[in-house]
């Protein structure tokens, strides 16, 4: 009796790109290099000890960034949601916000003002030009960025 072989089908299947912080990965290197550099130029200004930066992981939903006492910074490139990249000046703001951490591992009033007059700097230095939405009037100069600070006592 002969054996019938099976014939077996071949697929193939598209791999998928490479990607690092939900980026392609040309997309992620340009970025990520932007930022390091950006951010070595912040902390210089600011004499704010040593960090490695590095994209947090695309799955990352409940969170823009992270800072660890050892300097690591993890910061979030892509929307949660929609999966898009996000605009530089919100990943600066972000990246201005772990950085003061490098400082002061609160929120405290030491934090949030060091946070502040880095965003100023950055502003100044054209790093970070957040964008005014067209139904809400423009920010007086001094005004707190996005509200998320309460108002001193």
């Amino acid at each position: 009796m002969s054996r019938r072989r099976a014939t077996q089908s071949v697929f193939t299947f598209a791999r998928p790109k490479a990607k690092r912080g939900g980026l392609p990965l040309p997309d992620y290197e340009q970025l990520v290099t932007r930022l390091r550099e950006d951010a070595e130029h912040i902390r210089e200004h600011f004499g704010l000890p040593p960090f490695h930066l590095d994209a947090d992981r695309a799955s990352a939903h409940d969170r823009y960034g992270l800072c660890y006492d050892d300097g690591r910074i993890f910061v979030r490139l892509v929307h949660a949601k929609t999966g898009k990249p996000l605009k530089y000046s919100a990943l600066i703001d972000t990246v201005v916000h772990e950085l003061a951490h490098l400082r002061h591992m609160n929120h405290g009033p030491r934090w949030r003002a060091l946070y502040e007059r880095m965003l100023q700097w950055c502003r100044e230095q054209g790093l970070y030009e957040p964008r005014a939405l067209p139904h809400v009037p423009a920010s007086p100069p001094g005004a707190r960025q996005l509200g998320l600070f309460p108002a001193e006592p």
